[in-house]
């Protein structure tokens, strides 16, 4: 189990400049690569290691190591269809051979062009849960104002929980997330701010100033912080509740990104991914299901057909059984979770 750490640091001249080169020797071992059409790593170390220790005397071995492997992570990733490209002060990665972080005691150790160099900084009391974890890695990003060390730490993961009892979610517009347990996170907060922005976004694009752009930047940057928070709060939410495994439609081909006039585009990914670490967390499993046919099917008597559903309220046309739409598919979605479809009776016109 692993999660990442966001910690600031002091915007130090020393974690700049070693940003230049260490970037500036990425660029190189890229350039080689694309022109080899080549990625392993052993390969282009041979190839570019003699020629970036002369030409990048000051930047340590073991970083000109992480810097060939992250051109060859770039290459490979990509596949040679396009040449990837590192910025001046793009992201610089370290292993354990190029830090070391006490968390408990506040400060970190890092590799620079200049030397090993110490830095404190303050953990905030959400991180403190980590201080035990094993450290493996870390990413350090600079910005106009400071610089963050993404550190990764990494624990094993708790004794699975071995009950069976289940929660289905459905997840969509007009509510985010519909439990079967009859619980509801409604989306009209969710709209009301959504729509907002939209608004202001409309406005900002038909002026098309400079000025203008730079608002819409900041504008796009507080919606996606906003849609983030949220999905956090709700994933939080889902998995405090007392089930055992937490069962999720499917929706990668469906309605992943899916947009609402009001509700704009919302990432339903983000949110499974969300619920899904969060459980793994606390040893709940989180399982996934084919959403088909979750609409149109009776949770009471299991007649299916799609004249069921008459847009938020689902009415059996066989038992005459009604309930809000929503939360039947997430009764269905829990039943669907336990077996085949085949335990529910299935009639399709």
């Amino acid at each position: 189990m692993y999660r990442t750490l966001q910690i600031k640091l002091d915007r130090s001249n020393a974690l700049i400049q070693t940003a230049r080169i260490w970037n500036a020797a990425c660029q190189d071992v890229i350039d080689y690569g694309f022109a080899a059409h080549d990625y392993n790593k052993t390969r282009l170390n041979r190839a570019t290691y003699k020629d970036l220790r002369e030409k990048y005397p000051t930047l340590p071995s073991a970083l000109l190591q992480t810097a060939r492997d992250q051109a060859s992570d770039m290459l490979k990733r990509l596949r040679f269809k396009t040449k990837p490209f590192k910025k001046p002060l793009g992201a610089v990665r370290f292993d354990i051979r190029t830090m070391k972080v006490f968390l408990e005691s506040g400060y970190c150790k890092l590799t620079t062009a200049f030397g090993r160099l110490r830095y404190d900084f303050q953990l905030p009391e959400y991180y403190k849960r980590y201080v035990g974890w094993k450290v493996t890695n870390a990413q350090l990003k600079i910005t106009k104002n400071a610089c963050y060390l993404n550190v990764q730490v990494e624990q094993p993961d708790p004794e699975p929980i071995t009950g069976d009892r289940r929660l289905g979610v459905d997840l969509g517009i007009n509510n985010i997330a519909v439990c079967s347990d009859n619980t509801f996170w409604e989306s009209g907060h969710v709209k009301a701010v959504k729509g907002k922005c939209q608004y202001l976004r409309s406005k900002l694009q038909s002026k098309g100033t400079r000025s203008a752009k730079r608002k819409l930047q900041k504008l796009s940057g507080r919606e996606r912080r906003f849609q983030k928070d949220v999905n956090h709060q709700i994933a939080n939410w889902i998995v405090s509740k007392p089930y055992d495994i937490i069962a999720l439609e499917d929706l990668t081909n469906i309605r992943n990104g899916n947009k609402n006039k009001k509700l704009g585009k919302w990432s339903f990914a983000e949110l499974r991914s969300f619920v899904e670490y969060k459980a793994m967390a606390i040893g709940k499993n989180v399982i996934t299901i084919d959403p088909r046919y979750t609409s149109q099917t009776c949770s009471r008597c299991g007649y299916q057909h799609k004249n069921n559903r008459i847009g938020r309220i689902f009415k059996c046309k066989s038992c005459g059984f009604q309930i809000d739409a929503d939360l039947n598919a997430s009764r269905n979605i829990a039943t669907f979770s336990r077996s085949d479809r085949s335990r529910l009776q299935s009639t399709s016109q």
